[in-house]
C-alpha cells in the first residue's frame, strides 16, 4: 500500500507544484481552443485577466508554440500576475475564468479545476521516491500512473468522491478494494457474452463454490425463493452512494438484494473505476460505473454499452485474428467478453433519469493472458511518467539502446496497427496512451495491446472492409445523445472516422510521447520524421490500396481536433472541433527520397 506521507516542507512544495500545474495546463488548453487572447513577443506572451470591478488584471508568461499540432507549452513557474509571480489560484480563477469568460459553465468548470487541486494534490503527497522493482509490472504500474490527462484541465477532478473516497478509491493509493455482491431478478438484467466464453466461468473467476452458497443461503433467509437472480458485483462508493437510494423501491420489494462483500480484495486500475482481482491474477478486469465526474466526463455505463462491449470485441477480434499484418499476436485486445446491465425500460420516468447507467458492468479480458514470462506490460502512459525523484521511467530503456533506436521502434510497434486498422479496415480507435498497453521485452518495444473498446470504436459503414461482419449493435437512447452528442461509433463520413484516429492517437498520445523523448535529446521534428518514415514504409508495402490513403488522408491540412475545454466551458449545445497544424504533413514535405530535408532553423 502507498502509505507513505511527506514532511511539512515537502507537502508545502507538492501543493505549489499541483497549483502551478493546474494553471498551466489550464491557461494552454485556453489558448489553444482560442478560448482566451494573448499577445507574443518571442517566448514572452501577454494577456488580461478581469478583476472583480471589471478592471483589466496584466498576465504573461514564457511560452512556445510546439511543432507539435502548434500546441502552446508554457515554460514551468512561468506566470506571472501584474510583473509577480502568479501563486494564487483562487484569485488567478476569479481573473482568468470567472469574470474574464463568459460562457454558462464557467463556474462548474471552476469547481472541477478546485477538485483537482484537492485530489491531485491528495495523491501526490502520496507518491513514492521511485517506482519498487517488484512493480514493474502492469497491475502495479496503473496504480502508479499518477499524472492523469496530460491535455485536459480538470485531469483529477472526481467530482462526487470526498477525499476519504479518494483516498479509499484512487488507483494512487494502492488501496485493497472489496466489492459489493448483489443479486438482481433475472427479468430486470439484460446479459450479452463473447462467443468463447461462458457467463458462469467468469464469475467462477471472482466467486468460488463456497461462495455462491453462501449468497443462496442468504436469499432464502431473506425469503427470495420464489425469484430466479443474477449475481452481479458493484463497487462499494456506487452502492452505498447511489445504488441504495436511486434502487429503494426495488430493494424494498426484494427484486434487488444486497448480499454483502467477499474477503478478495481487488486494486483500482487508472481510470478509477475498473478493479483487478489481487489474489486471482488471471481473472478478468471489471469495469463498473461511478456516478462520478472526471475530466468533465460522467462514468456511468449506459445499457447499450455494456450489451455492445462483447459484440465489439469479437468483431474485431476476429478481424484481427484473420489479418495477415494484424494476425498471430502482433497485436492484441483485452476483449471485453461480457456485459450486464439493470433494464431501465421498465422504470418510470423520473426514476430512469436518475438511475440510467448506474447499475451494470463489464468484465475485460486480463492482460497475463496475452504476455509471456519473458515479456513486461507497461501502460504506454507509462514512457511519459516521471518519478518523485525526478528520474523518468523511461530513463533505463533509453540508457539501454538509445534514443534513437528506441523511438524507432516504438513508432515502429505503435503506429503500424493502429493505421492498419484505419486504412485497410477503416476502423478508428481511440487510441489514447491510457487505452494502449506496451510489452516490451528487456525494455524494448515488441508490440501493443488495445482495450477500452465498447464505445471507443468509430466507423463509416461504406468504407469498411468487410462491412458484412459488422455486428448489429444496440442502439443508443435518444436521451443518452441528448447529454453526450461526442458518443457514437458510427460516423457519417470517412474523415470522421479519419479525425478520430488523428485526435486520440497523434494529438493526444503521440504529442506527449513525442515531448518526452525531447527531454531525452529527440528533436520535434525528428520525431515526426520517424512518424512519417513509419507511415511511409507502410504505404509502399499495401500500394494495392493506395486510394483508401487518400480516402482517410493522414497529411491532411484538414484534420479536426476535439475542443474539449470549449466543450466544458460552453456546452454541448453544439460540437466543438477546430484545424490545427498536421505535423505529419509538415515532416512529410521535408521527406524526399527516405532522407530528412533538415529545417533551415533546426
Amino acid at each position: 500500500m502507498h502509505t507513505m506521507i511527506q514532511s511539512c516542507n515537502e507537502s508545502s512544495v507538492i501543493f505549489e507544484e499541483v497549483k502551478e500545474r493546474i494553471m498551466r495546463q489550464t491557461l494552454e488548453a485556453l489558448f489553444y481552443e482560442e478560448i482566451m487572447e494573448y499577445d507574443q513577443e518571442g517566448n514572452n506572451w501577454y494577456f488580461y485577466g478581469t478583476g472583480i470591478n471589471g478592471n483589466n488584471v496584466n498576465y504573461s508568461c514564457k511560452a512556445a508554440e510546439k511543432w507539435s499540432f502548434s500546441k502552446p507549452q508554457i515554460e514551468k513557474n512561468s506566470i506571472q500576475r501584474e510583473g509577480d509571480s502568479c501563486t494564487d489560484i483562487y484569485l488567478f480563477l476569479e481573473e482568468v475564468i470567472k469574470y474574464n469568460i463568459k460562457a454558462p459553465n464557467t463556474s462548474p468548470f471552476t469547481e472541477e479545476l478546485l477538485a483537482t487541486l484537492e485530489k491531485d494534490n491528495q495523491s501526490k503527497q502520496y507518491q513514492v521516491e521511485e517506482i519498487p522493482e517488484k512493480d514493474i509490472h502492469y497491475e502495479a504500474l496503473e496504480s502508479h500512473m499518477i499524472d492523469g490527462h496530460p491535455y485536459h484541465p480538470s485531469y483529477k477532478s472526481r467530482i462526487g468522491f470526498s477525499m476519504a473516497d479518494n483516498f479509499a478509491y484512487g488507483p494512487e493509493f494502492n488501496q485493497d478494494i472489496n466489492v459489493y455482491w448483489i443479486a438482481v431478478a433475472e427479468q430486470l438484467v439484460d446479459i450479452n457474452i463473447s462467443k468463447d466464453y461462458e457467463s458462469a466461468k467468469i464469475i467462477e473467476e471472482h466467486m468460488t463454490k463456497k461462495d455462491l452458497d453462501q449468497f443462496n443461503h442468504i436469499l432464502k433467509e431473506k425469503g427470495c425463493e420464489d425469484k430466479e437472480y443474477h449475481f452481479m458485483p458493484v463497487h462499494p462508493w456506487q452502492l452505498e452512494n447511489k445504488i441504495q437510494s436511486l434502487f429503494i423501491e426495488q430493494i424494498m420489494n426484494k427484486d434487488i438484494v444486497i448480499l454483502g462483500v467477499l474477503n478478495d480484495p481487488y486494486r483500482a486500475q487508472q481510470s478509477i473505476r475498473t478493479l483487478s482481482h489481487r489474489k486471482n491474477e488471471q481473472a478478468c478486469y471489471i469495469k463498473f460505473p461511478l456516478s462520478i465526474i472526471n475530466t468533465s466526463t460522467s462514468r456511468i455505463l449506459a445499457h447499450h454499452t455494456t450489451q455492445n462491449a462483447p459484440l465489439i470485441s469479437d468483431w474485431l477480434y476476429k478481424i484481427l485474428k484473420n489479418d495477415a499484418t494484424l494476425g498471430e499476436g502482433k497485436v492484441q485486445i483485452l476483449r471485453e467478453v461480457m456485459g450486464l446491465s439493470f433494464r431501465y425500460d421498465d422504470l418510470q420516468p423520473v426514476q430512469y433519469d436518475l438511475a440510467y447507467g448506474s447499475l451494470g458492468l463489464i468484465f475485460r479480458e486480463n492482460v497475463s493472458k496475452y504476455v509471456s514470462n519473458e515479456e513486461e506490460a507497461w501502460p504506454l502512459n507509462a514512457i511519459s511518467h516521471i518519478q518523485k525523484n525526478g528520474t523518468p521511467f523511461l530513463q533505463t530503456a533509453i540508457d539501454q539502446y538509445g534514443v534513437e533506436n528506441w523511438s524507432h521502434a516504438l513508432l515502429e510497434v505503435v503506429i503500424r496497427p493502429i493505421i492498419h486498422l484505419l486504412y485497410r479496415h477503416g476502423i478508428a480507435l481511440e487510441s489514447h496512451a491510457q487505452n494502449i498497453i506496451l510489452v516490451v521485452e528487456d525494455n524494448f518495444p515488441k508490440r501493443i495491446i488495445l482495450k477500452d473498446l465498447h464505445d471507443g470504436v468509430r466507423y463509416h459503414s461504406a468504407q469498411l472492409l468487410n462491412p458484412e461482419l459488422k455486428p448489429k449493435l444496440y442502439p443508443e437512447p435518444e436521451s443518452h445523445r441528448k447529454f453526450n452528442r461526442y458518443s457514437f461509433l458510427e460516423a457519417e463520413s470517412a474523415e470522421e472516422v479519419r479525425d478520430y484516429t488523428y485526435d486520440a492517437f497523434f494529438f493526444i498520445c503521440l504529442s506527449e510521447i513525442c515531448f518526452t523523448l525531447e527531454s531525452f535529446g529527440l528533436k520535434e521534428q525528428d520525431f515526426w520524421y520517424q512518424c512519417v518514415k513509419v507511415i511511409n514504409q507502410y504505404q509502399d508495402e499495401n500500394s494495392e490500396i493506395k486510394e483508401r490513403f487518400s480516402l482517410f488522408d493522414l497529411f491532411s491540412e484538414d484534420a479536426f481536433l476535439e475542443e474539449m475545454t470549449k466543450r466544458r466551458i460552453f456546452g454541448d449545445g453544439q460540437l466543438y472541433f477546430r484545424k490545427s497544424k498536421n505535423p505529419l504533413q509538415q515532416a512529410r514535405s521535408e521527406f524526399v527520397e527516405g532522407k530528412y530535408i533538415k529545417r533551415k532553423n533546426s
